[in-house]
């Protein structure tokens, strides 16, 4: 890295020269502090006891110290123009002892064996890291690819204090998290998933940083804002300012760190509101310089070869060039599901919107806040007792039926009916028989999608259908000139319909298999009656 590059907001690889570098003998530690007076540091190598750093006019301080090794526990001692000293992490630490508040030399270099996934069909898992812990990471593996995912996205894996923030706010861009384990055996696992033909995914937030003085916070003058209006963001964090060229530089290193050291398939840029708008309120205006920040950080994504995500707490509606982006389009589904059967149709015009849009930039699906709002799970929030495992096998139609990628927050596969916490493990073994049967139903229109051009396809296309009937959606989706036809009633009323075409049932929701009364159609010729049950769901294809 150069020097200049990295003052100038143009360095896209400083933790290649920040942190603690190997040499022959020992390691360099480099920081990068102009206005500091005096840097020393002090750690596990030389007794705690304060060894002077050499600045330069840059700003950078650095020292060799040859006796440090790898696991040696490290502070930066930052003396200020008024001889104040503060104790401080390393901001390039690749590992961080939080209870500690110290960095440690870190080591965890591997050649990975396995190259990245090369696929168009996106069905994503997200993961709170934490909820699997107690598991095998082998065991999700096989249990990703028996649900018929393509892609693991875990939730934000760099180091942070708040457990309540599930690290949404993060205390070191570069860290993995002590509490999920080594960034070796991370790195172990990906390669795995690549061998598996899965996919790896994080999240980063890039918007904010954690505000312990021994973090970020220590820079705040090279990261933040200037002005307390904006310095801080709605949920008390500091926020980064993108004008800053030390923070061009920390953001871009950050995201290259990952998708190099880590072999990534993809990054998702979390809460992308935060930096599109000042504070994340729409009401405020445009950040021109986030926007203009956004744009290079989605072309180090891409110069990687890999996807460049996104989540947005809104409906999403600009035309950066991510690849793919997850929004709220689905609320008016969930919205639904939560009204009594016989009001669902009052949300008629919102799905048929949904349905007919051309949804084929985004990934649709339920994250991990449609399972932590209201603290219920996605199951939780449908409306009625004993039908509400027919009523998820319908959504879920609906959902693997779009011209959209998927993805579903873990547990949402087997219709959890736990509130999502990340205090708690989740057992994926111990299902009831309901769920057993809504999991077998996942499973097999998952398969469906992955499977069926017509669902998949880019290229595919949506044509609406007018039926009769309160909360009944028709749609057929073809691909060139295969087409499929897909029904699905979300109300208590059974329904007949007079098919226009010769039918083969490939999927029904009321199967035996599936927990159901076993009302299937099976093969309908033209004229024939189309029998849908109460909050029924079937795929169709279409012969003539």
């Amino acid at each position: 890295m150069d020097t200049k590059d990295y003052l100038n907001g143009k360095a896209n690889d400083a933790y290649s020269y920040f942190g603690p570098v190997k040499k022959t003998k020992g390691y360099m530690f480099r920081i990068c502090h102009p206005h500091a007076k005096k840097v020393e540091i002090i750690g596990d190598f030389n007794d705690w006891q304060p060894k002077k750093m050499r600045g330069y006019a840059s700003g950078v301080f650095t020292v060799t110290i040859k006796e440090a090794k790898k696991g040696d526990r490290y502070q930066f001692l930052i003396t200020d123009a008024n001889d104040e000293v503060r104790k401080i992490v390393d901001p390039f630490a690749q590992e961080i002892i939080v209870e500690e508040k110290c960095s440690v030399v870190s080591d965890n270099s591997y050649k990975f064996k396995n190259k990245k996934l090369k696929t168009d069909k996106l069905n994503i898992y997200e993961v709170y890291m934490g909820s699997f812990l107690h598991n095998n990471p082998d065991d999700l593996i096989k249990y990703a690819k028996e649900q018929n995912f393509t892609h693991i996205k875990f939730m934000p894996v760099s180091e942070y204090i708040n457990y309540k923030s599930m690290g949404f706010t993060s205390s070191g861009l570069f860290a993995y998290s002590k509490r999920y384990g080594s960034s070796l055996d991370f790195k172990k696992f990906i390669d795995k998933c690549h061998k598996e033909n899965l996919g790896v995914l994080i999240d980063l937030d890039l918007a904010h940083f954690d505000c312990d003085p021994y973090y970020l916070k220590s820079l705040e003058e090279y990261f933040a804002y200037d002005y307390d209006d904006i310095k801080y963001s709605y949920y008390g964090d500091m926020n980064f300012d993108p004008t800053k060229d030390f923070t061009k530089s920390y953001l871009k290193s950050a995201v290259n760190f990952w998708l190099k050291e880590f072999n990534l398939d993809g990054i998702m840029l979390t809460n992308v509101e935060n930096m599109i708008y000042w504070q994340g309120d729409e009401a405020r205006g445009e950040n021109d310089k986030w926007i203009d920040l956004l744009g290079d950080l989605i072309e180090e994504i891409h110069k990687n070869k890999a996807l460049a995500l996104a989540s947005f707490n809104g409906i999403y509606k600009y035309d950066f060039d991510f690849d793919y982006c997850i929004d709220y389009s689905l609320r008016p589904i969930i919205r639904s599901m939560q009204d009594l059967p016989y009001k669902r149709d009052s949300y008629k015009k919102e799905i048929n919107s949904l349905i007919g849009s051309d949804n084929s930039k985004k990934i649709l699906g339920f994250n991990y806040i449609d399972s932590f709002l209201d603290e219920a799970s996605l199951f939780m929030k449908i409306n009625g007792s004993n039908d509400k495992y027919k009523q998820y096998k319908a959504m879920l139609t609906l959902l693997y039926s779009l011209n959209s990628k998927k993805l579903l927050f873990n547990g949402d596969e087997i219709g959890s009916d736990l509130t999502f916490s990340v205090y708690d493990n989740i057992d994926l073994d111990e299902l009831s028989e309901d769920q057993v049967y809504l999991n077998d139903f996942y499973k097999d229109i998952s398969k469906l999608y992955l499977k069926k051009e017509e669902l998949n396809h880019v290229d595919s296309t949506t044509k609406l259908l007018d039926v009769e009937g309160y909360s009944l959606y028709a749609f057929i989706r073809s691909y060139k000139e295969k087409k499929l036809l897909v029904i699905m009633n979300f109300t208590d009323i059974d329904y007949e319909i007079k098919s226009p075409y010769d039918l083969v049932e490939l999927i029904n929701s009321s199967d035996l298999k599936y927990g159901g009364k076993g009302n299937i159609n099976g093969k309908i010729n033209q004229n024939e009656t189309i029998f849908i049950e109460d909050f029924g769901a079937c795929v169709f294809e279409i012969k003539k």
